[in-house]
C-alpha cells in the first residue's frame, strides 16, 4: 500500500519537474539567443563559433557545436541536434528548428532581426511555460499522491 501511494506521488512530482525543466530550458535559450544577437551584431562572428561559444548551458547547442567542429554544415547540424537532445516538447522544438532555419541564412542585420523575432516568441513561450508550472505543478504532486492512494485503497 506505502509504494503504491510512493509511486504515485513520484509520478507527480515527475510531472511536475516536467514543467519546471521546461521554463528552465526556454529560460537557457532565451539567454543564447540574446547573446548571439549580440555576437552577430559585433564581431560577425560564423553561426558556429556563436553556438560553440554561447550554448554550452543546453545539451542541444553543446551538440551541434560537436557536430560543427566535425565538419558538418551548420544548418544540418542544428537539426540534427535538436533532433536528437531537445527535451522540449512539440511546440518548442519547432521553435528551436525555426531559429536554426534562420541563423546565418541572412547578412548581420537579417539575423539581428531573427533573432529579436525569436526572442519575443521565447518570452512568449516562457511566460506561458512560468504560468503552467505555477497553475500545474502543485496539482499534478496532489493527483499523484491521491492517484496512489485510490490504487493502494482499491487494490487493499
Amino acid at each position: 500500500m506505502l509504494l503504491l501511494t510512493a509511486a504515485g506521488a513520484l509520478a507527480g512530482l515527475r510531472a511536475s519537474l516536467e514543467l519546471a525543466r521546461r521554463e528552465r530550458q526556454l529560460e537557457q535559450f532565451l539567454r543564447f539567443v540574446q547573446s548571439a544577437e549580440t555576437e552577430v551584431l559585433y564581431s560577425a562572428a560564423p553561426v558556429a563559433e556563436v553556438v560553440e561559444r554561447h550554448g554550452g548551458s543546453l545539451p542541444f547547442l553543446r551538440r551541434c557545436a560537436a557536430l560543427c567542429a566535425a565538419g558538418e554544415e551548420f544548418p544540418r547540424a542544428w537539426e540534427r541536434a535538436v533532433r536528437e537532445t531537445a527535451l522540449a516538447g512539440r511546440d518548442d522544438t519547432a521553435l528551436f528548428l525555426r531559429f536554426g532555419e534562420g541563423f546565418g541564412a541572412t547578412d548581420a542585420e537579417g539575423q539581428a532581426a531573427h533573432c529579436r523575432l525569436t526572442l519575443q516568441l521565447t518570452e512568449q513561450r516562457l511566460r506561458e511555460a512560468r504560468e503552467a508550472r505555477r497553475q500545474k505543478g502543485r496539482l499534478f504532486r496532489v493527483l499523484g499522491l491521491l492517484g496512489g492512494l485510490a490504487a493502494a485503497l482499491l487494490l487493499c
